[in-house]
């Protein structure tokens, strides 16, 4: 029997060709993860093949009965005779004693994969902002230096930042996710280094914190538009009510953004519970980015109630499709796996996020390897040094690229270089006030001549 590969029946193209791109070329474990992460969302053209590699023992067991029960599942929820027609040859060839046990199977997945149990577990319960407290209250924001060439050119620019704000306040990982240019993104990158927020009794940084920094000459830097602002918001809002998704996902992108402009917005409506229902409507037509970003407010509670479990679902679907946020994200939030599993969790999204491109999952990449219980190998090694050689792009946080580069100094066995690095990591930390602590942990390993084990924000985790 000859079976083929189901083309995508639904709207998510993007990740479906790049797990069959995985099965194509033989990566079968890595095809068949995906597959899994793409039915958690319903994608049933991804049911049907994770049947294929049941039927042909790609990477799992030979098992017809399984097969079938995916396969069925797959062609019930459909209206491909194909499918249908390939699941009723193999329940055919199966003995009578089987036919029993794969009705069974075929129960047991439906109650999962049904297509209205998978729309309830994906749709988050709204909140209003009052009752799903995840904002850190700003207290300190330095007005940005406008860049003297793109003010004798008569340029207007506008940034958008994305980091982590600890516990204690200051905000470190700051990478740009939309700018006007360099220099602009620059700017608006060396004012965010400077703010400062409430601090928390919290034991985890609070990431994906989103603030815009708009340039206009005819203002001070900072200073907004906010009738400008509200008239675009609203022009992607008539867009997205047409059923764009694209638009959708946008709308809901610039909610986010503008609501560090919520002063001077007092009557536009930029609650988190309203950027989610865009998000969630773009997501389910196959936006990878909006499946992360209504994945990651769904993990952390932001305008939904929290839902982990049903949030990784949409965040993992948006990693097969390469989105390097997603692939990140996955890595550094691996749960309560066991320690190998973790890691070998993070270096594979990690190498996915890095190979696409994404500076920070480099630096992160880097880290693990140079940075775990078991001395990395040659090649590893290699592989992290590559990764700091690279040019930082989009990402500004010097004190974390300093002491990674001195932990894979470390891990060579360049002692001296280490501490020079670590040193300079310190001063840079404190000049901008941080805490030091950790820095400091790290710099007194290097002095007795022992590489670093562990996590970046070592206290936080330890304390």
């Amino acid at each position: 029997m000859v079976l083929f590969i189901a083309s995508a029946l639904s709207p998510v193209y993007a990740s479906f060709d790049k797990a069959m791109e995985d099965y194509t070329a033989g990566h079968y474990k890595e095809a068949y993860r995906n597959f899994h992460a793409l039915a958690a969302i319903g994608n049933y053209s991804s049911m049907f093949n994770i049947g294929v590699m049941y039927f042909r023992g790609e990477h799992v067991q030979k098992n017809p009965v399984e097969a079938w029960a995916w396969m069925q599942l797959a062609a019930s929820h459909t209206e491909s005779d194909s499918m249908s027609a390939t699941a009723a040859k193999i329940f055919a060839a199966l003995p009578e004693e089987s036919r029993t046990t794969a009705q069974a199977r075929l129960q047991a997945l439906t109650e999962v994969y049904a297509a209205e149990k998978i729309q309830a577990d994906l749709s988050p319960v709204l909140l209003a902002d009052a009752e799903c407290d995840v904002d850190r209250t700003p207290v300190f924001k330095k007005k940005p230096r406008y860049p003297r060439w793109e003010l004798n050119q008569g340029r207007f620019g506008r940034v958008v930042l994305e980091y982590s704000v600890m516990p204690a306040g200051h905000v470190r990982d700051i990478e740009v996710v939309q700018s006007t240019g360099a220099e602009f993104s620059r700017a608006a990158a060396i004012s965010g280094l400077s703010y400062r927020y409430e601090p928390l009794a919290v034991t985890e940084p609070t990431r994906g914190v989103n603030t815009a920094v708009s340039f206009s000459i005819h203002a001070r830097p900072g200073d907004v538009n906010s009738r400008e602002l509200a008239t675009e918001l609203n022009d992607w809002k008539v867009k997205a009510e047409t059923g764009d998704p694209i638009a959708q996902y946008v709308y809901a992108q610039r909610i986010g953004v503008l609501r560090s402009f919520r002063k001077y917005m007092r009557d536009v409506d930029l609650e988190y519970q309203t950027a989610n229902r865009w998000y969630l409507e773009a997501a389910r037509q196959g936006v990878p980015q909006a499946q992360f970003q209504i994945g990651r407010n769904m993990v952390v509670g932001r305008g939904c109630e929290a839902d982990r479990k049903n949030g990784l679902k949409w965040i993992s679907a948006a990693a097969v499709a390469g989105i390097p946020e997603a692939q990140k994200f996955l890595a550094s939030n691996a749960g309560e796996m066991p320690e190998p599993e973790r890691r070998d969790h993070a270096l594979r999204w990690l190498k996915n996020a890095a190979a696409n491109g994404h500076y920070f999952s480099g630096v992160l990449l880097a880290w693990e390897l140079v940075t775990g219980a078991v001395d990395a190998d040659p090649e590893e090694l290699q592989l992290a040094q590559d990764m700091m050689d690279a040019e930082p792009e989009n990402y500004f946080d010097e004190v974390r690229i300093l002491e990674t580069k001195a932990a894979v100094a470390a891990a060579n066995g360049e002692f001296k270089k280490a501490l020079q690095l670590q040193q300079q990591a310190l001063d840079s930390a404190k000049d901008l006030e941080w805490d030091l602590r950790d820095l400091k942990h790290r710099l007194e390993a290097y002095t007795g001549g022992d590489r670093w084990r562990g996590p970046y924000y070592y206290d936080i985790a330890l304390e």
